[in-house]
């Protein structure tokens, strides 16, 4: 891995990325990753947590493409993960030439189990020009934690969603699109309206979701949003940074998608994603929300109910895909009654189509 010491500059470089990209974004949709300092603290630090999210995804829903299309993939984070399971040609395509060079020399010694060939093809482009979308057919077009760097006022939307529109382009015909980004309250919100503006051309969501129709999450209004969170094997050498600089890292936290364009076929689902931590109310009951076919609602039981323990109830996590047979019905929501049982899917069964919702 093509780590860089960790010096006083460097370590100043990280805390300007963590405010300028998750704070007061100022360096969003610059080129930030020319200044080395700043390549090297990215690389030292966010290229481990965008590496881990890629492979929790991929461990969620079964995702092994052959071929994959990085769109801004600066220091090779996403790509690092894809080839680690299995992928086989990488197209990396970002604005920084010193940060490419940098993912070339990573994947280049990269330690992989099995003997195929890693095919590396680098492109220097701007992500909304014409050269960033090259000829040829992928399995995969990523964009990981880059299309919220495109675009700041109202215009936003309408240019991220016209980048997914024409990265599509490049897909093999049963090919999908992942979206990562921040699980920030404004960052998770407008990956979620992207979701939504792409439902409404056709488009269907394989994961996380488990249906088609409007994000619950939207509607519930401008304070709701949808994050994935997981502990991580987190390196050492990212906890002594997070230590010496007061960072939490001790989650991975992000909203993610993917997606397919409308040509694609697949099947029906009647499955619930878990949308939340447990929580405890007042009532002494722990409760999830969960978001599927019938929308966004509690699932609760009473803490330490032993049907309840059995069932499994306290060891759901949030995104777990579920099937929920015999509910109890409460109002506005489930709970775990004495004939209920839970089947949590594996990533087999996570990229199934999702039927929209059918509210009463």
């Amino acid at each position: 891995m093509n780590r860089h010491p960790v010096t006083p500059d460097r370590q100043a470089a990280l805390l300007s990325l963590q405010r300028g990209l998750t704070g007061d974004r100022v360096l969003a949709g610059t080129a930030y990753m020319d200044d080395p300092a700043m390549l090297a603290a990215y690389s030292n630090y966010y290229l481990e947590v965008s590496r881990a999210q890629t492979h929790r995804i991929c461990s969620m829903t079964g995702l092994r493409p052959r071929s994959v299309l990085d769109m801004g993939a600066g220091p090779g984070s996403v790509s690092l993960a894809f080839a680690e399971r299995g992928a086989s040609s990488l197209t990396l395509v970002d604005r920084s030439a010193p940060a490419l060079e940098s993912a070339r020399l990573a994947l280049a010694g990269l330690q992989r189990q099995d003997s195929v060939p890693l095919d590396v093809t680098v492109i220097r482009a701007e992500l909304e020009s014409s050269g960033a979308t090259p000829p040829g057919l992928f399995d995969l077009v990523v964009f990981g934690h880059s299309l919220n760097e495109i675009g700041t006022g109202p215009e936003r939307l309408e240019r991220r969603l016209a980048l997914v529109r024409r990265a599509a382009a490049s897909l093999e015909p049963d090919g999908c699109i992942l979206i990562i980004e921040p699980a920030t309250l404004a960052a998770s919100r407008d990956t979620l309206q992207l979701r939504d503006a792409l439902v409404a051309l056709g488009w269907y969501v394989r994961a996380p979701c488990t249906w088609c129709g409007a994000c619950p999450a939207l509607q519930a209004g401008p304070t709701h949003t949808c994050h994935d969170e997981s502990t991580w094997d987190m390196p050492a050498h990212v906890g002594q940074l997070a230590l010496q600089l007061g960072l939490d890292r001790e989650l991975i936290k992000m909203t993610w998608v993917l997606v397919s364009p409308p040509s694609a076929v697949s099947e029906k689902s009647g499955a619930y994603r878990v949308v939340s931590a447990p929580m405890l109310n007042k009532g002494g009951r722990v409760r999830y929300l969960l978001c599927g076919p019938a929308g966004r609602f509690p699932f609760s039981a009473r803490n330490g109910d032993d049907a309840a323990t059995r069932g499994g109830f306290f060891m759901l996590r949030r995104y777990d895909l579920i099937e929920v047979a015999n509910p109890g019905i409460r109002e506005g929501g489930w709970g775990f009654g004495p004939q209920t049982t839970i089947r949590v899917l594996g990533p087999t069964e996570a990229l199934a189509r999702r039927d929209a919702p059918d509210v009463q």
